[in-house]
């Protein structure tokens, strides 16, 4: 299904953005009032149903994310689909056997980290769809990406429910051949007005 299929579930979404994240300098936007710290059930239910809309036709038997701000729309698209849901943890848990491994540098916090998955989880057979809240330059999705690929698993798409057009991650992904989804892709954001200007779908 094509993103204009559902622009009416899209124009709520963004309105919701628009009304209740706040753009900080330095090119940040916080949304954690409503997606990634306090949750909005009925905001992650709208997200998670467009998300499943767009990406049901592409069977995923898998929803993965990383730890911990994407887990909640990763398992509301997963349940909709009737898929598992899997997270990448940072750091390898003891318990965790045949980890998979991909060290990347924090795009928050600046520090590196190891992002971990059992490949008894990502494993030949699974259809995955990687899903997070933000795609910013990429780096923790192409991270999850190469997972995948390392566990002999098939990647079927990345979703997202904001994108940051402008800082190169739909780019950066594209070297995987898979669709790149974002529900509200956001071409510029104004500190000093609050204004968020949305990219053509």
């Amino acid at each position: 299904m094509e993103l204009r299929e559902v622009r009416e579930q899209l124009d709520a979404i963004r309105e919701r953005i628009q009304a209740d994240g706040r753009v900080l300098p330095g090119g940040f936007l916080r949304v954690d009032g409503f997606l990634n710290h306090r949750i909005d059930p009925a905001f992650v239910r709208e997200a998670g149903a467009v998300l499943t809309q767009v990406f049901a036709g592409r069977a995923p038997t898998c929803v993965l994310t990383a730890e911990a701000a994407g887990n909640v729309i990763a398992y509301e698209t997963a349940r909709r689909l009737g898929a598992a849901a899997l997270y990448a943890k940072k750091g390898a848990a003891a318990t965790m056997a045949h980890a998979l491994i991909s060290r990347l540098r924090s795009p928050t916090k600046g520090d590196e980290v190891d992002l971990c998955v059992s490949a008894d989880y990502l494993c030949p057979g699974e259809r995955v769809l990687v899903v997070d809240d933000f795609l910013h330059r990429g780096t923790t999705s192409a991270a999850l990406a190469t997972m995948v690929a390392q566990g002999g698993a098939t990647l079927v798409g990345f979703g997202f429910v904001v994108e940051k057009r402008q800082s190169g991650g739909r780019e950066a992904l594209a070297r995987f051949g898979v669709p790149v989804v974002a529900l509200a892709s956001i071409a510029s954001m104004d500190p000093d007005t609050g204004e968020i200007v949305f990219a053509e779908a």
